[in-house]
Parts: structure tokens; sequence; C-alpha cells
């Protein structure tokens, strides 16, 4: 199984442990019926009982809920566990021909339940499809979070930040170049594609320096509450900070020991 959409290794890596847990647990149980196979059908259930479990053998099937298309299952996959326990709002479907292997829930329940090996390797499937729709969820809602961010230009002279006022936006540099400066004292640069602002933000403190445009230039504003919360989503974004902070700390400290 899969996404509709570019998803994580950490994704692919859950899919590919959940169909070698299917095949170790599936061995020695005997299917329900003959394999089927299937051209096209907009509901690949529907003639099938509501204890029908079906491993994909050949093909791929989309699974929808409520019309939207969460996931792509292919060879390996077993489908239809949470359709069995009456919890499934979604359909699957097949545009193309796919050949499929039925087996009953109670007879695989009693089967894995039959050995210790096989309760493992059950309860681990079980832990490996829930974290791939809690990844694939967490993904989604990253994807889908986009903050309220507005493009401003400035004039070459013009201040960007107010030394002493209240943080309350974030900027990207996008083109142009700006000095940071501090009681008339230049103190740093901001190069093109540096996040500036930030501190003061995480600080809850009064700006400590201004920043004025040195050419015209195009910065990215944020909301200190939408800055954050990207943050919460996008918690790598702190990596690059913390090197900027880092290298502009570095800067002013050689700065320091060259006027000693």
């Amino acid at each position: 199984m899969h996404l509709p959409t570019k998803q994580s290794d950490s994704i692919s890596d859950i899919a590919i442990k959940s169909r070698s847990l299917t095949e170790l647990f599936l061995q020695n149980l005997l299917p329900a019926a003959n394999p089927i196979e299937i051209s096209v059908s907009n509901d690949i259930f529907a003639d099938q009982p509501n204890t029908r479990l079906l491993l994909i053998t050949e093909g791929q099937v989309y699974y929808r809920v409520r019309g939207k298309l969460v996931a792509i299952l292919e060879e390996g996959d077993l489908i239809g566990l949470t359709r069995s326990l009456n919890l499934n709002e979604g359909v699957f479907s097949c545009i193309e021909t796919v050949q499929l292997v039925p087996y009953e829930r109670d007879e695989l329940i009693a089967h894995v339940n039959s050995d210790l090996k096989l309760q493992k390797n059950w309860a681990h499937y079980l832990v490996c499809n829930i974290a791939f729709y809690q990844q694939a969820l967490a993904q989604e809602i990253r994807a889908e979070f986009q903050p309220q961010a507005g493009f401003i230009h400035f004039h070459k002279g013009e201040i960007i930040i107010q030394q002493g006022d209240e943080a309350d936006k974030v900027y990207t540099l996008l083109d142009g170049s700006a000095d940071a400066i501090c009681d008339g004292v230049k103190v740093g640069e901001v190069n093109t594609n540096e996040i500036f602002g930030a501190l003061a933000v995480f600080t809850r403190q009064p700006r400590i320096a201004s920043v004025i445009a040195t050419s015209d230039c195009t910065v990215l504003a944020v909301r200190k509450e939408e800055f954050v919360d990207l943050i919460d989503h996008q918690p790598q974004i702190c990596l690059g900070l913390i090197e900027e902070m880092a290298s502009k700390i570095n800067q002013l400290n050689n700065q320091l020991l060259a006027k000693q």
C-alpha cells in the first residue's frame, strides 16, 4: 500500500513491513474460495460476504473514503479487515484487472491464535497498519498547513524592522540585501533566503536591533502566531534557525575580539 501522493521513506518502510508480515501469518491458511479476477469495479466487496477478506495477488486497488482517494493497495496487501468489523466507511475499487485470494475473517483469527509466533506477527501487522495511517495523517496535515503570509517590498534605506518595536512578525528575505543595526552600529547582514526577526518572537522581547534595506528588496512576512504553528508542524525549520543564530553569535564574538 502507498499514498496517492508522494510519501516519506518511513511510510514506505512501514508498508513493506506490513506486506512481509501478511505473508507470514497467511502461511498454511487455506483460502475460503477460489481466486477471484475482477476487471473493473466501483466496489470490489459488493458481492462479497461481510466477513470476507481479500489478498491482492496482482494489480492495484484504490481505497476511497467519502470519495477521497486515501491509499493505493497492491500485491501482498490484505484488504477488508475494518469492513468485516463494521469499522469502515471506505470503498475499494479497481480500474484494471486485479486478482484476489479470498479468506474468511474468523478462520484467519482462529489461525493466528493457534500459534504464539503467529499471534506476534498478527499484532505487529495491526500496529504497522495503525502507524501507516497515523503518519499518513500527519503528512496530510503538514502538507495542508499554509500560514497566511504576505509579500512586502522595501526600497533601499527603508526600515524593515525597528529596534524596540514589539515582535509581531517573522520575515524571510526573498530578494535584495539588508543590514542589522543596533544602537546605530552595524551588527550583521541579512542574506537572501534568510529568516530574520524570529529571536524576538521566541523570547517575547522587543526587537533588539533594526533591519534596514541596503538595496530594493522583497520579504515574506508571517505573523508570529502562525510562525509558531509552522514550527509545530515542521520542526526541522528550527535546525536552520539555530544554525543561523549560532553563525550570527560567532560573527559578533569575532567583532568583539577584533575591537579588543
